[in-house]
């Protein structure tokens, strides 16, 4: 090209024998960056006229290059993977040196005690002024489907608690109702935890990402 006066600045120079030349060296030759001119590409910000006029022309002549099968458009990338949050509806829990499953995810678990209203207590067994378990990965032996190994499964571990908080899990009391005398309304919902019958409840990610301080779900 020629007509440099019609080339940005940056461009106004060439390649040749692996040596860069500037403008005006006698050469018809100058260096347009391949963005400046690729339609699939973002433009540059400085562009001349003549070169918008260029990249728009060879624009349209690759549409109808894609229309005519000459060439194939590049393939639109692949979506990115969704990975959903672990939120265990039925939760391992290790309390008591025993593997239990609950019915409810951690923080739903309800009391089972009867109120003064001689109604069952609403409040969940879990509570933020009384201590927390921690979700962990803990082996089993479960052979799945595939014959694979299943070789880790979230749990939500309450044996560093003290023995009392322990037993409060396992009767399925609030804090309130830990040391009352009053009756229970419903039986609790843990069962002994059997890796061939509850296998469809076994998760290998930690809940919320892998965090392993989890304050129910």
């Amino acid at each position: 090209m020629t007509d440099w006066a019609r080339r940005p600045a940056v461009s106004r120079w060439h390649v040749s024998s692996g040596i860069a030349h500037p403008a005006h060296d006698g050469s018809p030759w100058c260096r347009i960056p391949h963005t400046a001119l690729c339609p699939a590409r973002n433009a540059p910000a400085a562009l001349t006229p003549q070169l918008t006029t260029l990249r728009r022309h060879l624009a349209l002549h690759t549409r109808r290059l894609i229309n005519n099968g000459t060439l194939t458009a590049p393939a639109a990338p692949p979506p990115p993977e969704r990975t959903e949050p672990c939120k265990p509806a039925r939760p391992i829990a290790h309390l008591l040196g025993v593997h239990y499953i609950a019915g409810h995810p951690i923080g739903t678990i309800q009391c089972v005690a009867q109120t003064r209203q001689r109604h069952r207590c609403t409040r969940p067994v879990l509570d933020d002024q009384a201590p927390h378990g921690t979700w962990t990965l803990a082996p089993t032996t479960l052979i799945n489907h595939r014959s694979r190994t299943v070789e880790t499964m979230a749990v939500y571990n309450l044996t560093p608690l003290p023995f009392t908080e322990q037993m409060r899990w396992r009767h399925q009391r609030c804090p309130g109702h830990a040391a009352s005398s009053a009756a229970d309304l419903a039986l609790t919902e843990w069962e002994p935890f059997d890796p061939r019958l509850h296998h469809q409840h076994i998760h290998q990610r930690l809940p919320h990402g892998g965090r392993k301080q989890y304050r129910g779900a």
